[in-house]
């Protein structure tokens, strides 16, 4: 599983303005774990054992109406986590993310956290053909940075909780500069919350699912535009610019569930060493969104209908994120992958209807 993509930084803002009915919580983990070897071509780090500390600020609504969207109490807020990669080749890495970690009751002490970030990371020891040849997870300093995890919340007194974690960390730079095969670890992590107020969480009564679902469908239609990007080796050249247009509709499903389909059509203008050469490419896709809050999480699988860029799979996938600028123009940032490898990243904007 290569290359994810993005990042959601349109949103930091939001966890530092004071609102009503939030707790705020200050934690602290350490990290210990190992990296995930997910292509041959990176063997050469395998047995590596990351290790690091996280500190964390954050706000956790405690309100009906937050509670009634997924029957928990989700968590929000900033964390900054370094790691080092036990490696010489790999160096170490230091992370700045949003997060989102629901938090369901089990009981009135124990608690069911998932957790989903995404942010930046700065790397130390990219790949430089003379200084660090061997680097074939990262060449550029800055990266997007990913981060998953579920695990076990436990209240050791009014103030203080415990957390046992399980975690899957991956960055990659989009297919920006080549080699770019991206890094995978996994960590088990042990941490604490403070909790100025208290630990204790309200009990409310849970409601129907259905009074919540917006029964709207809604049509998105809009641009996206890529950037120019590093040298690729599969095309022996570089994208100097990527434009194109798309449409797409989405439904709500779940309280925090939608399904999404459309089609996308984008020009590609590419410098080879055999001169400069123009691209077009026409697909159609469909998928799932994560509705969490006014964040959009979309995972979309999808297939050429013309292929002029010549990829060995017709077959794609998407990973992106929107965010509403007002009521009808959404923004968003939008990763494109064959298999393990990372095609784009795109950036668009849309109306809404």
């Amino acid at each position: 599983m290569k290359a994810l993509f993005l990042i959601c930084y349109i949103l930091l803002h939001n966890i530092l303005i004071a609102q009503e009915s939030k707790k705020i919580i200050i934690g602290a983990k350490v990290h210990y774990g190992q990296v995930y070897i997910h292509t041959p071509v990176v063997k050469n780090v395998a047995g590596s054992k990351p290790y690091g500390v996280e500190i964390e600020f954050s706000r956790q609504p405690i309100d009906t109406a937050s509670f009634n969207k997924c029957n928990c109490f989700p968590r929000n807020g900033i964390a900054l986590t370094y790691f080092n990669f036990d490696n010489s080749i790999l160096g170490t890495g230091t992370a700045i993310s949003y997060f989102i970690e629901p938090s369901y009751k089990l009981s009135n002490s124990l608690r069911f956290n998932i957790r989903g970030a995404a942010g930046l990371i700065y790397v130390s020891k990219p790949y430089d053909v003379v200084k660090n040849p061997e680097n074939k997870n990262y060449t550029t300093h800055i990266n997007p940075y990913l981060q998953v995890g579920l695990g076990l919340g436990y209240n050791i007194n009014d103030k203080l909780r415990m957390l046992l974690m399980g975690n899957f960390q991956h960055f990659s730079n989009g297919a920006f500069r080549e080699p770019n095969r991206g890094l995978n670890w996994i960590t088990g992590a042990v941490g604490f919350l403070y909790h100025p107020e208290s630990t204790r969480l309200p009990d409310y009564k849970k409601v129907s699912a259905k009074s919540l679902i917006d029964k709207k469908i809604y049509v998105d239609a809009g641009v996206l535009f890529v950037p120019t990007q590093g040298y690729n080796s599969k095309i022996m050249g570089k994208s100097r610019v990527i434009a194109g247009t798309f449409l797409q509709a989405t439904k709500q499903y779940g309280r925090i569930s939608a399904v999404t389909g459309g089609m996308e059509a984008y020009y590609n203008k590419l410098t080879l060493q055999t001169g400069d050469e123009s691209r077009s490419v026409a697909g159609i896709h469909a998928g799932h969104s994560f509705i969490l809050g006014k964040l959009n999480f979309s995972q979309q699988i999808g297939y050429h209908l013309y292929n002029g860029d010549n990829k060995a799979s017709k077959v794609y996938l998407r990973y992106g994120l929107l965010y509403p600028i007002s009521r009808h123009i959404v923004a968003g940032i939008n990763l494109k992958s064959h298999a393990d490898n990372a095609d784009f990243t795109d950036f668009r904007i849309m109306y809404r209807f």
